[in-house]
């Protein structure tokens, strides 16, 4: 199930894809369908499959569990550990079992609860952060995953073009006009924090792409 209307330039690039990039989790994707929980998009897990490959991470933090696709894209893309959060209980009890059917269960730890309240209290460093949480969150959250990322850390971050209305190319309705208003606070400030290089990707819904240079 598609989330999001694909354009042109979408099309094109899922055409140069296989059918799916990772057939072997194809069970999780059908798990969120059924639950009606977003997965990330095909080109999405490519590129997500590439950035945990080149970060090489030994730890991973996520922000957006769902029913574990994405953490399953990263664990078997590298051998680093998974910390995942998650609010939602049954995407989550879907996930531990996801985790377990496909051998990681003891390469990742689960925190269910409000992603605004777990990662201020996250200790560590992290080698790989990739966020999928609410998008109006992402701006709050951003300075905490700054201090957790590594140097040379690597920070992907889904959905940032929000369906075409950060561009201009649909219109903002009343009611998303205030996730829009902070989506735009998170662009501008992860592309203009000296500490990150970074790029912005129309994949999928649009992909963040970002390096951590300095402390």
């Amino acid at each position: 199930m598609s989330y999001y209307e694909y354009g042109k330039t979408e099309r094109y690039l899922l055409s140069l894809l296989p059918r799916s990039v990772m057939p072997e989790l194809e069970d999780v994707r059908e798990d969120a369908d059924r639950l009606g929980v977003p997965v990330i998009s095909e080109t999405g897990a490519q590129l997500l499959r590439v950035a945990t490959m080149l970060a090489a991470p030994s730890r991973i933090l996520e922000i957006g569990t769902g029913t574990g696709y994405s953490g399953l894209v990263m664990l078997q893309s590298s051998r680093a550990k998974l910390y995942t959060i998650d609010f939602d209980a049954e995407a989550v009890e879907r996930a531990r079992v996801n985790f377990r059917a496909h051998g990681c269960a003891r390469r990742v730890e689960i925190f269910e609860g409000d992603a605004s309240e777990v990662i201020p209290m996250i200790e560590g460093k992290f080698g790989m952060i990739f966020l999928d949480g609410p998008k109006g969150r992402y701006y709050e959250f951003l300075p905490y995953l700054i201090n957790l990322l590594t140097r040379g850390g690597v920070l992907l971050c889904d959905n940032v073009l929000y369906s075409g209305r950060m561009s201009g190319v649909k219109d903002v309705p009343p009611k998303k006009r205030t996730i829009y208003e902070r989506l735009e606070l998170f662009m501008k400030a992860v592309n203009s924090d000296p500490r990150l290089v970074t790029s912005v990707l129309p994949v999928g819904d649009g992909m963040s792409l970002s390096v951590k240079v300095s402390e």
